[in-house]
């Protein structure tokens, strides 16, 4: 089971810092490359603060995060969040892979409820991104609304930014 022990989730915090060092190279190279405007920009920059924000949380509380009854591998978590970096890495245009940041933020964000619905939830619209930037290499929405029942409004505030 994924996330089941302290050193699990933050193995898990590692692979989310991961991705935003991932986002944050590729931003850079788009900006410098004069191929993303400002505004886009902006909120990429923000998403990867989001992103940060939540596995630095992670790392902080890591004992507290551990999550019974997910029913989920550890393997098969890790490896989503890598076909995520590899996505990020490898689509052309870095606003395409907006949706998928905007998702992998509301894992993030799922991971620390410690509640498998909204971590199963995110996992999907993840997952779900990847496979839509995969196979139309185009951009995706900014996220999803609803995250396994909870429509708290502080999951979806964090993929609005």
């Amino acid at each position: 089971m994924a996330l089941k022990n302290q050193k699990q989730v933050e193995a898990f915090a590692d692979n989310i810092t991961a991705c935003a060092d991932d986002i944050h190279g590729r931003l850079i190279e788009a900006i410098k490359d004069k191929k993303i405007d400002q505004m886009t920009a902006q909120q990429i920059f923000q998403n990867e603060a989001s992103l940060r924000q939540h596995a630095n949380t992670l790392y902080i509380d890591a004992a507290n995060f551990v999550v019974d009854g997910l029913g989920e591998s550890h393997t098969s978590l890790i490896d989503l969040i890598g076909s995520a970096r590899e996505s990020i890495r490898t689509m052309e245009k870095l606003a395409g892979t907006i949706g998928l940041i905007a998702n992998l933020i509301l894992l993030a964000a799922a991971a620390c409820t410690a509640k498998p619905g909204p971590i199963l939830s995110a996992m999907k619209a993840v997952q779900s991104d990847i496979l839509a930037l995969n196979n139309s290499r185009e951009p995706l929405s900014d996220g999803i609304d609803d995250l396994a029942g909870d429509s708290s409004a502080n999951h979806t505030a964090i993929i609005r930014t």
